[in-house]
C-alpha cells in the first residue's frame, strides 16, 4: 500500500504568511511594505539580473506613481496572479520588519533542516548583541511558559501560548548557536589547533 504524499506549503506561502502577520502587527500598510520590498530588491539585485521591474520616480508626482505601481506588483504576487520569482524571496524576507524577518528566515531555513542561526561578526559589539539577544529571548521564553503553567496544568486552551513558547525557544536556540559561533571564531583566531573556523563567521 502506497503512503500518501506529504505536501508542504510553497515557500512563497510561508513568506506571505509572515508578511500578513507583519502588516497586521506593525506600523506598515500593504503599500508601505511593498515599497520597502521594492527598494530592497533594487539594492540586492543588479539591474541586468532583475526579473522584476520595479519603478523609481524622480519627483513627487512620479514617485507617487512609482509607489502605486510597485504596490500593484507586490499585490499581484501576494494574491497569486504572478508567481514569486526566486530572486525576490531573499529581498522580500529582508524587507520585513523585525521580528517577522528573522522568524520567516528561520522557518525557511528549517525546511532544509537548519535551525536558522545567524552567523556573527567577530567584533566586541557583535558579542554584546549576541549576549543581549539571548537574554531577551530567554525572558520571552520564560514568560510564555509561565503563562502556560500558571494554573498548574496544560490543556488545549494553552495552545496559543505553547506556540509562542515554541517560537521563542527557536529564537533563543538560534541566538545561542550564533553566540557559540562567535566564541569558536575567536578561539580559532588564538588557537587554530581547535580545528577549522566556523564557516561564514564574518571578520
Amino acid at each position: 500500500m502506497k503512503s500518501q504524499s506529504q505536501f508542504h506549503e510553497p515557500r512563497s506561502t510561508t513568506v506571505f504568511r509572515h508578511t500578513a502577520e507583519a502588516i497586521r502587527n506593525s506600523s506598515h500598510t500593504d503599500a508601505s511594505l511593498a515599497q520597502v520590498i521594492a527598494d530592497q530588491y533594487m539594492r540586492d539585485v543588479a539591474p541586468g539580473e532583475r526579473i522584476l521591474t520595479f519603478h523609481v520616480g524622480t519627483d513627487m508626482d512620479s514617485m507617487d506613481k512609482a509607489h502605486k505601481a510597485n504596490a500593484q506588483i507586490v499585490a499581484r504576487i501576494r494574491n497569486g496572479t504572478v508567481k514569486m520569482p526566486a530572486d525576490l524571496e531573499e529581498s522580500w524576507v529582508r524587507a520585513l520588519p523585525q521580528p517577522w524577518s528573522d522568524n520567516c528566515a528561520r522557518e525557511l531555513a528549517n525546511r532544509y533542516g537548519f535551525i536558522g542561526a545567524r552567523m556573527p561578526k567577530l567584533s566586541p559589539q557583535a558579542g554584546v548583541l549576541c549576549v543581549g539577544r539571548i537574554s531577551v529571548e530567554y525572558g520571552q521564553t520564560i514568560e510564555a511558559l509561565a503563562n502556560v503553567l500558571a494554573d498548574g496544568r496544560v490543556c488545549v486552551q494553552d495552545v496559543p501560548e505553547l506556540r509562542t513558547a515554541r517560537e521563542e525557544l527557536a529564537q533563543m536556540r538560534a541566538a545561542m548557536e550564533t553566540l557559540a559561533a562567535y566564541v569558536d571564531g575567536h578561539l580559532y583566531m588564538f588557537d587554530p589547533s581547535i580545528g577549522a573556523p566556523p564557516a561564514g563567521v564574518l571578520q
